[in-house]
């Protein structure tokens, strides 16, 4: 059985579909708002209580924990720096150390944020120096997953894809929604990084939990862009002008928190272990594109009673 924390989020909720779709029996884990899947159970913990990580794999006795959840809400987290360390880095120690107790197998989710946007593209072995609170916390949570669990699997990645939150949508979500309101989307002209579908992350993180694997790895797009580049891609799949993306810079935005710059990953190591290139822009919105119209979307909103 496999846990995944933090499904009520972009990530969990789509890798808990992901893991059902491979047929997997899966528990979902959400702390505040409530999910309902149809295959799956689901349960409430506030993994930042003390006990709640112990007493939660204790009594569900998963073979793998995949730890989604997160405070990933980057102005948030340089607000309340305190909280984001609870979040990111204290519950993933508790969450690992419970995990070493029963046996189970252990995946950290962490990010591209982890590096200064200085020096791109990043393997896995590049120092990790973040620029902000949030890619602090999280390179933090990597350093207490491996030193509680020497042979976890942490995975860097940055998604995109379908969230079902009208609070908080993705970079994708939230261009096709201003563009469908009839609003001029602004695109970050000085930022770069390798998007990947979230569900095409979640098919290739499953395969790497099926072969064991353990270690750092980077599962990123095949292709590096500026955000304004993939704003406008995001408009082109679905059927608007791309000049109703505006370009903007970094610097002139009102994000409170610093951002790294140019973050792009490399995916060697990946790809090798795969036998096969990861997908691109173009695959991915296809995909995203093509889920909406299946109806994927009304699904997952269903999950959230919306």
């Amino acid at each position: 059985m496999i846990l995944i924390t933090g499904v009520s989020g972009l990530l969990g909720a789509n890798l808990l579909f992901a893991a059902e779709g491979h047929g997997y029996e899966v528990t979902g884990v959400y702390r505040q708002h409530a999910m309902h899947f149809p295959a799956a159970e689901t349960v409430r913990a506030d993994l930042t209580r003390p006990d709640a990580a112990s007493d939660l794999l204790q009594s569900r006795k998963p073979e793998w924990v995949i730890h989604c959840a997160a405070a990933t809400d980057v102005d948030w987290c340089e607000d309340h720096p305190k909280d984001a360390l609870k979040t990111n880095v204290d519950a993933t120690r508790r969450l690992a150390v419970a995990a070493r107790s029963i046996g189970a197998r252990f995946v950290y989710i962490s990010t591209d944020a982890v590096f200064d946007g200085k020096g791109g593209p990043y393997g896995e072995g590049d120092p990790s120096r973040p620029v902000n609170v949030y890619g602090e916390t999280k390179a933090e949570g990597e350093r207490a997953t491996r030193a509680e669990l020497p042979q976890s699997l942490i995975v860097r990645t940055n998604i995109y894809g379908w969230s079902g939150q009208e609070s908080k949508p993705s970079l994708a979500e939230w261009v096709l929604g201003q563009l469908e309101m009839g609003s001029r989307v602004p695109g970050f002209q000085d930022v770069t990084f390798t998007p990947i579908l979230v569900n095409d992350f979640g098919d290739i993180l499953l395969e790497l939990l099926d072969r064991g694997l353990e270690g750092i790895y980077h599962v990123a797009g095949s292709e590096a862009l500026t955000k304004y580049r993939f704003a406008q891609r995001v408009a082109a799949r679905f059927g608007y002008p791309e000049d109703a993306v505006l370009p903007a810079t970094l610097g002139g935005s009102k994000l409170r928190a610093p951002r790294p710059r140019s973050t792009p990953l490399r995916t060697d190591l990946v790809r090798k272990v795969l036998g096969r290139d990861l997908p691109d822009v173009s695959m991915g919105l296809m995909r995203f594109k093509q889920l909406r119209d299946e109806g994927y979307l009304d699904k997952l909103k269903a999950c959230r009673g919306g």
